[in-house]
This record gives structure tokens, C-alpha cells and sequence, in this order.
């Protein structure tokens, strides 16, 4: 009764302590409200990545900036976030003058 009591707990941890990420499912528009962020991220993406030039961008105030994420398309044909793999993109945090605070790579 223990080991049985034991094993469903253990599964049931194992199951619920995942870190899920939830791919975007539109993209904002480069030229769009968010250029500033976009370009300054991109000028960085530029420096860090082969991928830049076919990113999808997400932008997302945050109480001491912006966090802007670089979604890498992968499957270009598909629409939404079938276009990108959970584990590709980068994520750039950005001050409130634009600079550049933290890069983290997923993929």
C-alpha cells in the first residue's frame, strides 16, 4: 500500500513540476508599435545569432523595462506557433532607455 501510495506521488510530481512554455500566436509587427524595442533586440539577436533575419518578435512590459522574445521560425509554411519549437527563441530584457540588460539563449 505504501510503494503504491509512494509511486503515485512520485508520478504525480514528475508530472505537475514541468516548466511549460507557451509559444506566441501572433507576431507583432516589426515596423509596428514596438519598433524601438524590436530594433534594439534585433541589433543584439544580430550579434548573438546566425537566425536574426527570419525572427518572429514578442514584446512584453515589465515594471523596469521591456522583455523582448526572438522566436526562431522553423517551419515557415505553418501559421501560429506551429511556425516555432518551444525551445527556439532567445529572450533580451531592455531597460526603459533600450539598452540592453540580460540576453538568455533557449535554443
Amino acid at each position: 500500500m505504501f510503494r503504491c501510495f509512494t509511486t503515485l506521488v512520485s508520478v504525480a510530481l514528475l508530472v505537475g513540476c514541468g516548466k511549460r512554455v507557451i509559444r506566441m500566436e501572433h507576431a507583432e509587427n516589426p515596423n509596428g508599435r514596438y519598433q524601438q524595442q524590436i530594433t534594439s533586440a534585433k541589433a543584439l539577436l544580430e550579434q548573438k545569432e546566425s537566425w536574426a533575419d527570419r525572427a518572429e518578435w514578442e514584446v512584453i512590459k515589465t515594471s523596469s523595462g521591456w522583455q523582448v522574445i526572438a522566436w526562431r521560425i522553423e517551419h515557415p509554411g505553418k501559421k501560429g506557433p506551429e511556425r516555432y519549437l518551444p525551445w527556439g527563441y532567445s529572450l533580451i530584457e531592455l531597460d526603459t532607455r533600450m539598452v540592453t540588460v540580460g540576453y538568455n539563449a533557449k535554443g
